[in-house]
């Protein structure tokens, strides 16, 4: 069942409106660090991540736009921010050029990580190391982290030696 107060929700996860540069349409988005960034330029960040891994890895736009199935010209407009990035393609650019989804919504939104561009990277940063560890250390720090974030089970008692 839908919840019936929208506008409480809308304000009580700090939504703000603004319009849909596309539509024209009146939207309501999370602000960021500077202010609410406008979906065109969230493209361009995006696009600029991409040819950053693409130039990282020395691919030129041929080579890469061959392994994805588009045209040259049309992955050129991925990093201009021209055309929208869709999950499914940002997910299969992220697996021909080694690079988690996850850096690229950072590098267009990095509000969804931190209250400040300092806490934002940090935290980004711990995800990559998370992401790069082996198995069974991923499993001990989640272990660790949720013994240390545990606030609905009480802490065991500590017994006394005497």
């Amino acid at each position: 069942m839908a919840i019936k107060d929208v506008r409480a929700y809308i304000e009580r996860n700090g939504l703000v409106e603004t319009a849909d540069d596309d539509s024209g349409k009146t939207v309501y988005r999370k602000p960021g660090l500077d202010g609410t960034t406008p979906f065109p330029e969230m493209e361009e960040r995006f696009g600029r991540l991409i040819r950053e891994k693409r130039d990282s890895h020395n691919l030129n736009r041929a080579q890469v736009a061959m392994m994805i199935g588009l045209h040259e010209q049309n992955l050129a407009q991925y990093e201009r921010g021209q055309y929208k990035l869709l999950g499914t393609r940002l997910i299969h650019l992220a697996e021909v050029l080694g690079f988690s989804p996850i850096e690229v919504i950072h590098a267009a939104a990095p509000h969804l990580f931190g209250q400040s561009a300092e806490e934002a990277d940090d935290k980004m940063q711990l995800i990559m190391r998370v992401l790069a560890m082996p198995a069974s250390t991923t499993r001990s720090l989640l272990r660790l982290i949720e013994e240390l974030t545990s606030e609905d089970e009480p802490s065991p008692p500590r017994s006394r030696t005497a």
